[in-house]
């Protein structure tokens, strides 16, 4: 990536979330904290964003559409989790036996793994922590892609991943994200959500599955269009106004 259009993404970065930290920056960005200091320095003698005490804030940011930040694994967990619960009940209940599935990363995902039926599937991942939930179980023919790992969410992604999932056919593929905004689905980091691009490109049908929170939010990078997606499986928690928004882009499963 050129330096000028690193610092673009990260103006974008900025103006999407209101405000980040250097740390949010390095990992969304996959470059050294050195790097994201210059370059906020050098966006703020510019005027692009306004530099603060370890980051950066927008200089006209929009609030309450944007994700604060990226939680980390563990403060994930945590958060949402009757709703999280209620959609991998739904998504599971869309596999059916001999399927070849992806499952993304993500704690809804992880619970997802975990009520997979006793059926013949083979499972495709790029998460550490569904593998690990699933290694035990000898009816599944599992499939770790591996590449570059991410610690924060325990992914794999990066070159060597994208290859390896390329070559791949895929039924279905359930994966996360961090905001549903009109058609947009995004996610914080870049790499990431190349994979994900990628695994919703290479599936027969692709799920998304997401709790209401995520509904009428934004992050960082835009990895698919829900126009592009079979059907959104969420809560019942979505208002009136969202339901019918969401209806008349893609299959509502709540």
């Amino acid at each position: 990536m050129l330096k000028s259009e690193r610092q673009d993404a990260i103006v974008r970065l900025v103006e999407g979330r209101g405000s980040v930290t250097v740390r949010d920056v390095a990992e969304s960005l996959s470059v050294s904290e050195m790097t994201v200091r210059r370059d906020l320095d050098e966006l703020a003698s510019d005027q692009r964003l306004i530099r603060v005490h370890g980051g950066a804030r927008s200089l006209n940011g929009k609030r309450g559409l944007v994700v604060p930040h990226e939680y980390s694994h563990s403060e994930k967990r945590t958060l949402h989790t009757t709703e999280k619960a209620r959609v991998a009940k739904l998504a599971v209940s869309l596999v059916e036996d001999g399927d070849t599935i992806f499952l993304g990363t993500g704690t809804t995902v992880e619970i997802m793994a975990q009520r997979l039926p006793e059926a013949h599937l083979r499972v495709i991942t790029n998460s550490l922590p569904v593998f690990n939930l699933l290694e035990s179980r000898s009816c599944y023919d599992l499939c770790l892609v591996g590449g570059l790992y991410r610690p924060r969410t325990g992914a794999f992604v990066g070159p060597m991943a994208e290859d390896a999932l390329g070559m791949l056919g895929i039924d279905k593929a359930f994966i996360g994200a961090n905001g549903v905004l009109g058609t947009s689905v995004s996610t914080s980091n870049m790499e990431e959500g190349r994979l994900q691009q990628l695994a919703f490109d290479k599936a027969d049908l692709r799920y998304l599955v997401a709790d209401s929170s995520k509904v009428g939010k934004r992050d960082f990078f835009t990895f698919y269009e829900l126009t592009d997606i079979d059907g959104l499986v969420t809560d019942t928690h979505i208002t009136p106004e969202q339901r019918e928004q969401l209806d008349q882009i893609t299959t509502v499963i709540s």
